[in-house]
């Protein structure tokens, strides 16, 4: 992807502290927001059995602006113990820097938080397993959805980044794509479910966010004809964050 030239990154350097000003006031972090014990103890007992390893917490700037939204951690993340690293992650790094932000402007999370795995036999060598990453499940999006809420409740974001279809869905619902509406910033409410009871399935809330569909950064990695395409949803990225109605509006 192109890289911005050094002028452009400083102007837009310089109105990101002016958008966030706002937050000035406040003790700001950059860490892990301190998930309570027992909402983390619940949400591993409904996945326990299912083929899913390891706990990744968020990380990144709370409160703030922008949370960024991504589906599961993969088995980097989880040795390494922090989003989005690996091969995704300095595609996402990319990203960021033609956007005009850095990771510690945005607080990183997903909608599930164990590594979802598969199992499979090596072919040639049946005694030997291959593990893989695959989509979260429903009914593990669903298992996870008590801490999203929680961390939306602390970091108190204005703008939602949404990295693929498993982050976009979880928050709007599953009749969105992120083919359909990359690139494209609205304003909506989100999905969030009963903190005690998420089996009961979500129901809408009432505060608004704005939100920015983008393609997950493993994309361009197996589809190199999207990079044109991201790279105009990036930009488009970088002039709404200039702009003052996601901080006000």
């Amino acid at each position: 992807m192109a890289r911005q030239n050094s002028s452009s990154f400083e102007h837009n350097t310089q109105q990101k502290a002016t958008r966030l000003e706002h937050s000035s006031q406040q003790a700001v972090h950059i860490g892990h927001v301190p998930l309570p014990p027992e909402l983390v103890e619940a949400c591993m007992r409904r996945v326990e059995g299912k083929p899913l390893e390891g706990f990744l917490a968020g990380f990144g700037k709370w409160p703030g602006d922008i949370m960024l939204v991504g589906e599961a951690p993969g088995g980097n993340e989880i040795v390494q113990g922090r989003p989005f690293c690996g091969q995704a992650g300095k595609v996402l790094d990319e990203y960021l820097q033609i956007a005009g932000i850095t990771r510690d402007d945005l607080y990183m999370t997903s909608a599930v938080r164990s590594r979802p795995y598969r199992d499979r036999p090596v072919k040639g060598n049946p005694e030997r397993i291959s593990r893989s990453n695959r989509t979260p499940t429903a009914s593990e999006i669903l298992a996870h959805a008590p801490i999203l809420d929680y961390e939306l409740s602390v970091v108190k974001p204005r703008l939602l980044l949404t990295v693929g279809n498993i982050g976009l869905q979880r928050l709007l619902g599953g009749g969105v794509r992120v083919s359909d509406i990359h690139g494209q910033p609205r304003q909506s409410t989100i999905r969030h479910v009963d903190r005690d009871h998420p089996e009961r399935g979500y129901t809408e809330g009432t505060e608004q966010y704005w939100i920015f569909p983008l393609y997950h950064p493993a994309a361009i990695l197996y589809n190199r004809s999207l990079e044109s395409v991201i790279e105009q949803d990036l930009h488009r990225l970088r002039d709404f964050l200039q702009k003052e109605e996601w901080i006000s509006g």
